[in-house]
């Protein structure tokens, strides 16, 4: 198989697989809910308008305070175990 055929063959495969990749994207995007109890959940955050989506996690008005004392409370844990371990 000579390189050009070989280039071609990758290029192939990559198109392939970003078609599989967009039909995927676009099926999840569609709001289909399966039918049955996997779908409960779905419809039921559909109907009532909730958005379950991880990026509500920056929605938090004072995020960078909270990290920062979560960050003290663990180095203080560190202290004291230090401290216990002597």
């Amino acid at each position: 198989m000579s390189n050009t055929s070989k280039g071609l063959n990758r290029w192939g495969r990559f198109a392939a697989g970003l078609t599989m990749l967009a039909a995927f994207a676009g099926f999840f995007m569609s709001g289909y809910a399966p039918p049955g109890v996997c779908g409960e959940v779905l419809r039921h955050n559909q109907a009532c308008e909730i958005d379950a989506s991880p990026l509500i996690y920056t929605d938090v008005e004072h995020m960078p305070s909270l990290e920062q004392g979560v960050q003290l409370m663990r180095e203080a844990a560190g202290q004291r175990e230090a401290a216990e371990s002597r």
